[in-house]
């Protein structure tokens, strides 16, 4: 019987014992039998803790900009599957994502593969059909034994460390580090935008004579009151800033200037200013005029950069603006570690219920967050996000803020809520 899109998806999920089983053994056996290991296109994979979606999106402006066919590889969704993959901005349509699942169930045999491999092998029979002038690849989990690895790239990049997903990578900077520089293939360049880096990422590159190039060494971003200046081997001055993080798009132009393409500083500026990503400090608007933000900062490292957003949002608004939040997040991730970051600016916090593999409970939420400190805020719990929003929308002003962080899940549960 032939499948749509909803069947398909469901079938992939059911197919291995586990969500996630990380390892290249299975997915390689069908990715040869595919031709999906090298590419004609210049392929730029992109792993890091956090910033990864960003960077990706920095990178996917500037070159479609350019007029170049680009193509795009990310995950998680937040809303629908199809935001997996995108030709120049473009989400490809539902009958071509199901004719790659099928071609990829004629190939696999018996091979059992997680839904993540599943899925990266159809995107990148995908890929290989649109014939890009690039493609970019954001790394699933870690790098070394993701499966995005199992293809030849020409430039890797790594764009920050921090500790996370501790189960499969480890719970130390060095650890994590190493698994990350997996991705780092022999005599090409090698871009890492961490400011301070584990020795293992130069070890590895050391090991294997990859040509790589540290943020803050080999290219520098000095910030300005207004606009800011990237120095690599040429400089670039009066860059926009913008909401998504700079040091990312600092990554995203030392990738450019690895390319080898010369591009015009206008162009370049122009791009960065128009990137951008959703879930990332994205502002919806809204009937109720209340300022409102959703975000995916899901550990400490991205809700130290969400902080520091609020805080320059709240700078320009009235003394008397409060913040409210409302947060969901998964159960094993550093829920305390995240509060800590973020807890001086949250007037008012509601903590949901995610139902979803991994989610946490609003009372495990609760009981974390009162392991934290500078709290502040009310605090309530909701069973889901739709009775929160209510609540908050009731007692917000229009001079106030609402964000809504935690997990992809959270976000794309409140999108979902308002589209009905």
């Amino acid at each position: 019987m032939q499948k749509n899109l909803n069947e398909w998806l469901a079938y992939i999920e059911k197919l291995h014992p586990t969500e996630i089983e990380l390892g290249l053994t299975r997915i390689s056996e069908v990715a040869n039998k595919l031709d999906l290991i090298n590419f004609p296109a210049k392929v730029i994979t992109v792993g890091g803790t956090n910033g990864k979606g960003t960077t990706c999106a920095f990178l996917e402006q500037i070159l479609t900009q350019a007029g170049y066919k680009v193509g795009v590889y990310s995950s998680p969704h937040i809303q629908r599957y199809t935001e997996r993959l995108r030709i120049n901005h473009q989400e490809l349509s539902d009958e071509q994502h199901c004719r790659a699942f099928e071609i990829v169930e004629s190939s696999r045999e018996n091979v059992s593969l997680s839904f993540f491999e599943y899925v990266t092998l159809s995107c990148l029979q995908l890929l290989k059909e649109q014939q890009c002038d690039f493609i970019i690849l954001e790394v699933g989990l870690g790098g070394r034994l993701d499966a995005t690895n199992i293809v030849e790239s020409d430039i890797s990049v790594i764009t920050t460390i921090a500790i996370d997903h501790v189960d499969w990578l480890g719970d130390n900077r060095e650890v994590i580090g190493f698994e990350k520089a997996g991705i780092f293939r022999p005599g090409h360049p090698a871009i890492c935008g961490e400011l301070n880096p584990p020795h293992s990422i130069q070890a590895h590159a050391q090991d294997i004579g990859a040509d790589i190039s540290f943020a803050g060494k080999d290219f520098i971003t000095d910030i300005g009151e207004y606009t800011w200046t990237w120095t690599g081997n040429k400089k670039i001055e009066n860059l926009p800033k913008t909401l998504m993080p700079l040091q990312n798009a600092s990554t995203a132009l030392a990738v450019i200037e690895a390319l080898e393409i010369d591009l015009d500083a206008a162009l370049i500026r122009d791009a960065l200013k128009q990137a951008k990503l959703a879930g990332r400090l994205q502002k919806l608007s809204l009937p109720t005029n209340i300022e409102t933000y959703v975000d995916v900062a899901h550990n400490p490292q991205s809700a130290q950069y969400l902080a520091k957003q609020i805080k320059q949002i709240k700078a320009t608004k009235s003394a008397q603006t409060k913040v409210y939040a409302i947060v969901g997040m998964l159960e094993d991730k550093d829920i305390t570690g995240s509060f800590e970051e973020v807890n001086s600016l949250i007037d008012d916090c509601s903590l949901i219920t995610l139902e979803c593999y991994r989610g946490a409970s609003a009372s495990t939420v609760l009981s974390r967050y009162n392991e934290s400190t500078n709290k502040r805020a009310l605090v309530s719990c909701y069973d889901n996000i739709d009775s929160a929003y209510q609540r908050v929308i009731r007692e917000a002003n229009e001079q106030d803020m609402i964000v809504i962080f935690g997990s992809f899940h959270t976000v794309s549960a409140f999108l979902t809520y308002l589209e009905g």
